[in-house]
């Protein structure tokens, strides 16, 4: 995603969610390298004032633009569509039309969630989206605007992200109602790809800097096996790495009824270039860090 022959340490960039989990890896990796960041968020930086927006970006003229903003509470997308295609959709329009405008890149993070889960061999980049939820049918209209603004981008799919930051995250969930309750149910029926945020910030810088050919779609998760992992055991794991002596118990998803649908086999595929490392070494070390000495 260069520009021409300008220097890549030159070039600012603009990250868009710089407070939140995978924002704050963002920050770390450029400014350990040199690049020069631009932080906006809320609330002096708001995704549905498309004004303003506009405004800041064309002030700033970044050449990269890294959204790492999103409503990304599935339950409560379909509760509040509106804001779910206000933040999701349409704001992502608006970036991908000014990036356009200000020969800026686009980077924009997806979901697995644009895919319906039906096939247990998991969904390459190429695949058909056929999403369940609102939360799902708000990031793919995402992807279309983005990919229809004939701006330079890489939109980059990932899933069960976790990281420092947040402790809502859901392996600071696992932990929270193993040591409050004591013992833990965890479906046990749902597949699914961890990704760390270091990990994933790593590789995006990594990406945007190596040239023109990595722009379009990448699926990026830690190394997983192609099965991919349920729930249970990855917080099997996460009580093995901790000493918990947690009692935790596997269960199907009908014991735990939610509003929207999930996919059943949330595999993404990644045929374009190695993986993150393995999913077990991510959150070891993502437990040394928040919590130490445990």
């Amino acid at each position: 995603m260069k520009t021409g022959k300008v220097n890549p340490a030159a070039l600012p960039v603009a990250i868009i969610g710089a407070q939140g989990m995978l924002g704050r890896e963002l920050v770390a990796v450029l400014q350990s390298q040199g690049l020069p960041v631009c932080t906006l968020d809320l609330p002096e930086f708001d995704l549905t004032d498309h004004d303003h927006v506009v405004r800041r970006l064309k002030g700033i003229t970044p050449r990269y633009v890294i959204n790492a903003a999103a409503y990304t509470d599935v339950d409560g997308c379909e509760e509040n569509a509106p804001i779910a295609y206000a933040i999701n959709a349409e704001a992502v329009g608006v970036l991908a039309q000014t990036c356009r405008d200000i020969g800026a890149a686009l980077v924009h993070y997806s979901t697995d969630y644009v895919f319906d889960g039906a096939d247990p061999a998991g969904y390459a980049e190429n695949a058909v989206p056929n999403p369940l939820s609102v939360y799902g049918k708000s990031k793919l209209e995402g992807e279309r605007l983005l990919r229809q603004s004939s701006c330079r981008y890489l939109l980059i799919r990932t899933s069960w992200l976790f990281g420092p930051g947040r402790r809502d995250n859901v392996v600071e969930k696992i932990i929270t109602r193993a040591k409050r309750d004591g013992k833990l149910k965890l479906v046990n029926d749902r597949w699914g790809k961890p990704t760390y945020a270091a990990d994933l910030a790593t590789k995006t810088v990594a990406l945007m800097v190596a040239g023109d050919d990595e722009e379009g779609i990448h699926h990026l998760t830690n190394d997983t096996p192609t099965t991919g992992i349920t729930w249970y055991e990855f917080g099997k794991e996460i009580m093995k790495l901790l000493g918990l002596d947690t009692e935790l118990e596997a269960c199907s998803s009908a014991e735990f009824p939610q509003k929207a649908m999930r996919p059943v086999h949330s595999l993404l595929v990644n045929t374009k270039e190695l993986p993150l490392r393995s999913w077990r070494e991510a959150l070891a070390d993502y437990l040394r860090e928040v919590h130490p000495g445990q």
